[in-house]
């Protein structure tokens, strides 16, 4: 029979590809192996190994994750870290990864080694054969080379990924390969995350979603995600002094950043069943006292960005303020919502996957796993559907966009 150990670096490539594989040699046991030092951060690594795993779950192929070692690849490619996409850095990623794929190989008794790498229009063909080549034969294994970009390859891959609703990474994962795509660019929300929580919009929140959703899909239960683009907020740093004295706060989603440092004074206050609003005598600035900051969620969407500051503590009217506020707006967010079994269910359960930037509020994973392993019958009998909303903690606006969408007979069929 023969076993196929075959590398993979993401869903995407391997969607298509493992298919190609089965189809080529239906006699043969493949076993994946995920391993990708390459790829920073370590968020990333394992956002791509979820995807992988719920391919090679659905086609009932085994999936080994390997360890991320990035200290390993920066070690290997030191000196190359200006070389351009498919030039010698690659051959030496290339030739990392799959050196560890054959050991791998030659532990688990495997006779033969691939790589979905092959998939990739923006890898060099004959150099990840000859490297294959290679390594195997040092190992005393058989290279087995597929062209899956033949015959509409990479057109088939891509239907695939959108039928399997994938995360498609928009890099290759390597740091220095980022640098080179965005060479005009000073900052990279691609490695920075600024929030202690999972922003809505964040990497963090897909992770959270996928992992969530593989767990499902094991449990047999069908799911579908439903992609939504809105203004996102980040907050990138924050001080509010007091009589110089410096105040434990947080600070409202969608708050404009101040220039410099702001000083002035509080002229006056309303209270309001929720809070006591305090005005300051300059400045459009608000501060809001909240009896507990962390139970407080402001469900409504702003249209108003002034900056509001929360506090859980009374301010004397004429004390001095000095604030410092830095934030960010990106109209290109993301993020999704996550349906969980039937939408025509009797009842629906309702989560959410973010967190405010704090990392209150929310749910944790288990809390969500535990509740679909509980309910598993319902929901596979459909007489519950839950649903896990995405960016809740800046105005629902994962909820508010669903039930404008409900009707929607396209979401309904989905």
């Amino acid at each position: 029979m023969g076993k196929i150990l075959v590398h993979i670096c993401c869903g995407v490539d391997s969607v298509y590809a493992l298919r190609v594989i089965k189809d080529q040699m239906p006699d043969k046991e493949l076993v994946g192996y995920f391993y990708d030092p390459n790829i920073h951060p370590q968020q990333e690594y394992e956002l791509r190994w979820i995807e992988t795993k719920r391919v090679c779950d659905s086609l009932g192929i085994e999936c080994i994750k390997g360890e991320y070692e990035l200290d390993i690849w920066l070690q290997r490619v030191k000196g190359y870290e200006s070389e351009p996409e498919r030039g010698e850095r690659c051959s030496i990623c290339h030739d990392l990864r799959l050196e560890k794929s054959a050991q791998l190989a030659k532990e688990l008794g495997a006779n033969y080694l691939t790589t979905v790498l092959m998939m990739s229009p923006k890898k060099e063909f004959e150099v990840l054969k000859s490297i294959g080549e290679r390594v195997a034969n040092k190992y005393g294994l058989e290279f087995l080379t597929f062209d899956f970009r033949k015959k509409c390859g990479v057109e088939k891959m891509n239907l695939l990924s959108r039928q399997f609703q994938l995360y498609h990474q928009n890099y290759c994962g390597c740091v220095y390969g980022l640098f080179s795509q965005r060479m005009e660019v000073k900052f990279y929300p691609e490695l920075t995350s600024f929030s202690k929580g999972r922003l809505a919009g964040s990497r963090e929140e897909l992770l959270f979603i996928k992992q969530i959703r593989l767990f499902a899909e094991n449990l047999g239960i069908e799911c579908f995600e439903k992609q939504f683009s809105f203004i996102k907020w980040s907050l990138t740093s924050s001080i509010l002094k007091i009589d110089g004295k410096e105040i434990f706060h947080k600070v409202l989603p969608y708050s404009v950043s101040v220039k410099g440092v702001l000083r002035d004074r509080v002229e006056k206050f309303v209270e309001t069943p929720e809070k006591k609003i305090y005005r300051l005598h300059k400045s459009n600035l608000e501060i809001w006292k909240i009896n507990k900051i962390d139970d407080f969620l402001y469900d409504e969407m702003r249209f108003n960005t002034d900056p509001v500051f929360l506090v859980e503590e009374d301010i004397n009217l004429g004390a001095k303020i000095e604030i410092q506020l830095k934030s960010d707006f990106d109209p290109s967010g993301k993020s999704q919502n996550l349906v969980i079994g039937n939408l025509k269910a009797l009842e629906m359960e309702v989560f959410y996957s973010d967190t405010d930037y704090y990392g209150a509020g929310g749910y944790e994973l288990q809390d969500i796993t535990s509740f679909l392993y509980k309910n598993q019958t319902a929901i596979r009998k459909s007489k519950l559907c839950v649903v896990i909303f995405g960016a809740h903690f800046c105005g629902k606006i994962g909820e508010r966009i669903f039930h404008q969408s409900l009707s929607n007979t396209e979401i309904l069929s989905m």
